[in-house]
């Protein structure tokens, strides 16, 4: 096996770990939240694992194309590009179809196609728990929160509790009105190879309809000897074919007023103080 092969398995291997929470949120311990926040990080995490749960129960069947694209500015360059249909079945079922592929054969088959095995795969109960966001696996910690005409979001910083090669460590922003997670940016808890120096991933997510599903997913690392791998993957085109829309925006509409409430409470108490 070739030092590049090396490198890409090991990639592989982290890339897979760090994204398995990608559709999944859990409760979580946190720390002391920032004063000017309306909420503590607590209260933010338990509204958004409460959220979670009524879109999860909602959300049927989907379907979406990805792209996959990954360049190796290695000694060796590599580069290869895959297309892929993807069907969801409520509540752990994952169906994909290449649709187009082309590039390194080597990217393709030991990158691309061992991340779409690796992805069935950890929509098993047992691997979620080995990944998920909770109390066992981080603390959180409200760093920032903002309020715009157009925005409210909040900022938590996620620590792992240890250096378990599932976890990550950054940050996490969570829209205030949907209480769901849009935009992650962090780096492994654990080195996962020798040869890895570095790995930075961000990852956002878009709203299609009452549900926010994967938009973009980004990782660079930086190896030992070899150079840069930069793996990018974009989701798009979603078809929603079946979801109990109606009751989910209901009960969305009665979160976001329970919401309102408590904030205008807090407002009030903060300014008998």
């Amino acid at each position: 096996m070739t030092r590049v092969s090396q490198f890409l398995d090991s990639r592989v291997r982290w890339f897979l770990r760090a994204s398995a929470f990608l559709f999944v949120c859990f409760p979580a311990i946190a720390q002391q939240a920032n004063s000017s926040a309306p909420l503590s990080a607590n209260e933010v995490i338990e509204r958004v694992a409460a959220m979670n749960e009524l879109r999860n129960k909602a959300l049927e069947n989907y379907s979406s194309l990805r792209s996959y694209h990954l360049e190796c500015l290695c000694v060796s360059h590599k580069q290869a590009d895959m297309v892929v249909r993807a069907d969801y079945h409520a509540p752990n079922k994952k169906e994909f179809t290449i649709v187009s592929e082309n590039g390194s054969g080597t990217v393709r088959n030991r990158v691309f196609k061992k991340l779409l095995e690796a992805e069935q795969e950890s929509m098993r109960e047992e691997n979620q728990q080995r990944s998920a966001i909770t109390p066992e696996n981080y603390t959180f910690q409200v760093v920032d929160y903002k309020l715009t005409d157009a925005d409210e979001f909040y900022v938590l910083e996620a620590r792992p509790q240890n250096k378990n090669k599932f976890l990550f460590r950054g940050r996490i922003w969570v829209n205030a009105t949907d209480f769901a997670i849009t935009r992650v940016e962090g780096e492994p808890a654990q080195n996962p190879s020798w040869w890895t120096v570095k790995t930075d991933f961000k990852r956002s997510y878009q709203k299609i309809g009452d549900f926010w599903l994967p938009e973009s997913n980004q990782s660079e690392t930086k190896v030992r000897i070899l150079g840069t791998a930069v793996l990018t993957i974009s989701y798009g085109e979603y078809q929603i074919t079946e979801s109990r829309g109606t009751k989910l925006a209901l009960s969305l509409k009665t979160s976001s007023s329970d919401q309102q409430r408590t904030n205008a409470t807090k407002a009030e108490a903060q300014d008998r103080d």
